[in-house]
């Protein structure tokens, strides 16, 4: 039997890394299409290159991607956005198909992905949970993170993401993350609802 796929997904800073941390602890395995895609972007020459040729080389320092340089060219240009939405996101699905095929004896496989909706990945998923919090409590959060995004540039990455009233039509599930509640037995209680025995 085919294992069953879930998504994990959720505004920046509403703790979808978090949530994935608990499954990992529960001893569920989670793909994290963020890190894997910049893993891509390093050992993928393709990748690398055609990124060098809309952006320039400037964002790569000492061999790496600097993810803040490339983030904050495209999220003030929103076709620079969808140019590496195609170039990254094709690969990044053929990897996850081919995780998918090496942990096929697993019940149970999650994806976690910012970009679930936006790029269409959730319809070749089984079920999908969003994770949302209080704009203000993102901003804190993210603002605590990553020391060097100003306020601004961080509410200009919010804004280009998927509405969260969208969102949460398209979820099957969903998580307040405002902290209120001890987030571990809330992630138990929803797992078991998506999959009654």
């Amino acid at each position: 039997m085919k294992p069953r796929l879930i998504g994990i997904t959720g505004g920046m800073g509403s703790g979808k890394s978090t949530v994935s941390n608990i499954l990992r602890h529960l001893n569920y395995k989670v793909y994290n299409s963020d890190v894997r895609g910049k893993e891509l972007i390093r050992e993928v020459k393709s990748i690398r290159d055609q990124l060098v040729s809309i952006f320039g080389d400037e964002i790569f320092k000492n061999n790496k991607l600097d993810a803040k340089a490339l983030s904050r060219k495209i999220f003030k240009d929103e076709s620079s956005l969808k140019k590496i939405n195609s170039i990254i996101h094709p690969e990044v699905e053929k990897d996850f198909n081919s995780w998918i095929a090496s942990n096929s004896n697993d019940k149970y496989l999650f994806k976690e992905s910012a970009l679930l909706f936006e790029t269409g990945a959730f319809r070749h998923l089984d079920k999908t949970v969003l994770i949302i919090a209080d704009k203000n409590l993102r901003i804190k959060r993210v603002q605590e993170r990553d020391i060097d995004r100003s306020k601004k540039e961080i509410e200009n990455i919010i804004s280009k993401q998927i509405d969260e009233g969208e969102a949460l039509k398209l979820a099957d599930l969903t998580i307040y993350n405002n902290g209120d509640d001890l987030l571990l037995p809330r992630v138990i209680e929803e797992i078991e609802r998506l999959f009654p025995n």
